[in-house]
C-alpha cells in the first residue's frame, strides 16, 4: 500500500511540474515582448537560438522541479495549530525551516537570473564593459536584481512554512484542473505583482544598509572595478530598474505560487479505490485506505467515499450486494469498520477535553474510605483494635520503605519546576495558548466531515436501493453516531479564548475555524438527508430516549 501511494504521489507531482514548466513559454515571451520595443517579436523568435537564453531555458525547468520536490517534503493535510509560543519560536530555529530558507534563498536566485538572462540579457550578466574606459566593470544591477530574488525567496519561504499554503484542502465544488487554473491565475498575477511591489521597496531599504558590505565582498572575490555604484537613494530609485526588477520579481512569484496551485490540484485529483480485490490489482481497497494511517492517503479514501455514497449508483450496488452462498454483506460491513471507528474517535476527543479534567477533579475530591465490610462487618479489624496480633506486625513489617533519597531529589525538582512554570516570563512561552487544544481536535475534521455526508448519502440511497437490508440493521448505530457526534461538537463549539473570539470575528477566519463551522453543517445536514428521506419510518428506528427526541425535532424542523 505504501509504494503504490509513494508511486501515485511522485506522478501527480511530475504531471504539476510538467504543466508548470509548460506555462513558462507564453510567460518568458511576454517577458520579452515586454522589454523588447518594436523588435520584440524577432527577438522572441530568436529567444531560443542563442546559447545563454538556451542555458536560461534549462535552469527554469530545474527550479521548478526543486519547487516541487520542496511540495513533496512539505505538504500538510491537517492546518497546523500551535500549543505554546514556545512552539513557534521551536519552528523558527529548526532545521526544516532554515534549510527552505536557504533552498528557497538559493532556487530563487537562479530563477531570478534566468530570467534576467532570457529577458533583459544586459542585466543577465555579472559583468559589464566599462563607460569611460577598455575595461570590464561590476554590473551591481545585475546582482542588486539577483538578489531581490534572493530577498523574494527567503519571503516565499516563510510565508510557504508558516501559511496554509501547503496545506492540501478539498475544494468545496469539483472542478477540473483547466477551469480551477483558468479561473485563479488571473487573482494570481495581481497577487504576485502586489507582492513584488511591497517586498522590492522593503529590499531598496535592505540593500542601502548592507549592500556595500556584499558588493565590496564580491569586488574582492572577482577583481573588477566599480563603473556607477548603487550606494545612495538618488541611485537606488530608477525607474527603469525598478519596472524590470518588480514585472521580473513578480514573474518569479507567480511561478512559485503556479506551482503550489497545480501540486494542490493534482494531489486533491479524486481517485477511485476498489471494493472488492481483483486478481491484478495492487492499490488498495476502499476501507483499507480510509483506515490507513498515511494521512493523504486516508483523505483520498474518504472523498473517493463522498463522491461513490453521492454520484456512483454503480459502485453503491457493489457495496449493497450480499455474499453468495451465505447472505453476507462483507463489502458494507468492511467499509463501516473503517469509518465508525474514525468517528468515534473524534467524538472522544471533543469528549474527552471536557471530561477528563472533570474525572480528574472528582477524583482528587472523593476520599479514599475503606471497603463496606471492613468497616462494620469485619471480626478482623475489631480485633486488631484491641491487641497487636503478629499477623499484624508482620504486616507493618512488610510496608512500603521510606522514600529515597533519589525520590525525595525528584519531587524537589519536580516542585521547583512547578514553581518555576508559574513565573510570568516562562508562562508566556511555555503557557497554553487560548483554545490550544480545542483547535487542534477541529484541525482534524476534514476527512470527518467526507465520511459523515458520505454515509449521510449511503443510508439515503438504501431506501430505495438496499434490496437486502444490509444498512437497515445498521441504522440505529449510524443515527446514534451522528447525534452524539452533534452533541460533543455542540458541547466543545462555542469559544473560551479572546484570541480566538476576534479571529472567527474576522471574514478570513483560520482553517481550523472554518472546519469547524462546516462540520457543525455536514452534520445537521447529514441527518437532515436522512430523516428527510425516511420520513416517519425513522421514528420505528430503536434508539435512546435522548437520541429519539432529537430525532423528533429533526423531524419537526426545528433544528436550525
Amino acid at each position: 500500500m505504501r509504494s503504490w501511494f509513494h508511486e501515485q504521489l511522485l506522478a501527480r507531482a511530475i504531471a504539476a511540474a510538467i504543466w508548470t514548466i509548460v506555462l513558462q513559454v507564453p510567460l518568458v515571451i511576454g517577458l520579452k515582448l515586454l522589454f523588447s520595443g518594436h523588435q520584440g517579436l524577432w527577438n522572441s523568435l530568436s529567444l531560443f537560438l542563442h546559447y545563454g537564453s538556451l542555458f536560461s531555458l534549462f535552469m527554469i525547468p530545474l527550479c521548478i522541479c526543486g519547487f516541487t520536490f520542496t511540495h513533496l517534503r512539505c505538504y500538510k493535510t491537517e492546518p497546523l495549530v500551535y500549543s505554546t509560543r514556545w512552539a513557534i519560536l521551536k519552528q523558527l530555529s529548526s532545521p526544516s525551516f532554515l534549510l527552505l530558507l536557504a533552498w528557497y534563498c538559493n532556487i530563487c536566485g537562479i530563477l531570478m537570473n534566468a530570467y534576467f538572462g532570457m529577458t533583459v540579457p544586459f542585466l543577465g550578466s555579472m559583468s559589464t564593459q566599462c563607460s569611460d574606459r577598455k575595461a570590464w566593470c561590476l554590473n551591481e544591477q545585475h546582482l542588486f536584481g539577483i538578489f531581490f530574488g534572493c530577498c523574494l525567496g527567503v519571503c516565499e519561504a516563510w510565508d510557504y512554512f508558516f501559511s496554509d499554503r501547503r496545506l492540501v484542502k478539498v475544494p468545496h465544488v469539483q472542478l477540473t484542473i483547466k477551469v480551477a487554473v483558468r479561473s485563479s491565475i488571473s487573482l494570481l498575477i495581481k497577487k504576485s505583482l502586489g507582492v513584488a511591489l511591497k517586498r522590492y521597496f522593503v529590499y531598496i531599504f535592505l540593500y542601502l544598509l548592507f549592500g556595500g558590505y556584499v558588493r565590496s565582498y564580491i569586488l574582492a572575490v572577482t577583481r573588477l572595478t566599480l563603473d556607477e555604484p548603487l550606494d545612495t537613494i538618488v541611485t537606488l530609485i530608477n525607474i527603469s530598474l525598478a519596472l524590470r526588477c518588480i514585472l521580473i520579481g513578480s514573474a518569479c512569484v507567480f511561478t512559485i505560487r503556479l506551482c503550489d496551485l497545480f501540486f494542490q490540484l493534482y494531489e486533491i485529483k479524486p481517485i477511485s479505490f476498489p471494493i472488492i480485490r481483483m486478481a491484478d490489482e495492487t492499490s488498495p481497497l476502499l476501507h483499507e485506505a480510509i483506515s490507513s494511517d498515511t494521512t493523504l492517503l486516508r483523505l483520498w479514501a474518504c472523498r473517493d467515499w463522498n463522491i461513490l455514497a453521492e454520484q456512483s449508483a454503480e459502485r453503491r450496488s457493489v457495496i449493497f450486494s450480499v455474499s453468495q452462498p451465505g447472505n453476507h454483506p462483507h463489502n458494507w460491513n468492511n467499509v463501516l469498520s473503517a469509518i465508525q471507528p474514525q468517528c468515534l474517535h473524534f467524538i472522544a476527543l471533543l469528549k474527552g477535553e471536557t471530561t477528563a479534567s472533570k474525572a480528574e477533579s472528582k477524583k482528587i475530591a472523593a476520599p479514599q474510605s475503606p471497603p463496606f465490610y471492613d468497616a462494620f462487618t469485619s471480626p478482623v479489624r475489631m480485633r486488631s483494635m484491641a491487641l497487636a496480633s503478629p499477623s499484624s506486625k508482620e504486616i507493618d513489617s512488610t510496608s512500603p520503605p521510606k522514600s529515597s533519597l533519589q525520590d525525595k531529589i525528584q519531587s524537589k525538582m519536580q516542585e521547583a519546576f512547578e514553581n518555576l512554570k508559574r513565573k510570568p516570563i516562562i508562562s508566556f512561552f511555555w503557557g497554553e495558548l487560548p483554545d490550544a487544544k480545542r483547535r487542534q481536535t477541529f484541525a482534524k475534521a476534514e476527512p470527518i466531515i467526507l465520511l459523515i455526508e458520505g454515509l449521510s448519502h449511503f443510508v439515503a440511497a438504501s431506501f430505495v436501493e438496499d434490496k437486502y437490508g444490509v444498512v437497515q440493521k445498521d441504522l440505529p448505530e449510524i443515527l446514534c453516531m451522528l447525534l452524539d457526534l452533534q452533541a460533543a461538537v455542540e458541547q466543545r463549539g462555542p469559544s473560551t479564548g479572546a484570541i480566538t473570539k476576534r479571529t472567527e470575528a474576522f471574514t478570513s477566519s483560520p482553517t481550523d475555524v472554518q472546519l469547524k463551522h462546516r462540520l457543525k453543517r455536514a452534520i445537521k445536514s447529514s441527518i437532515y438527508r436522512i430523516v428527510v428521506r425516511f420520513q416517519l419510518h425513522i421514528l420505528n428506528v430503536p434508539l435512546p430516549p435522548t437520541q429519539k427526541r432529537m430525532l423528533e425535532q429533526y423531524l419537526e424542523f426545528l433544528v436550525g
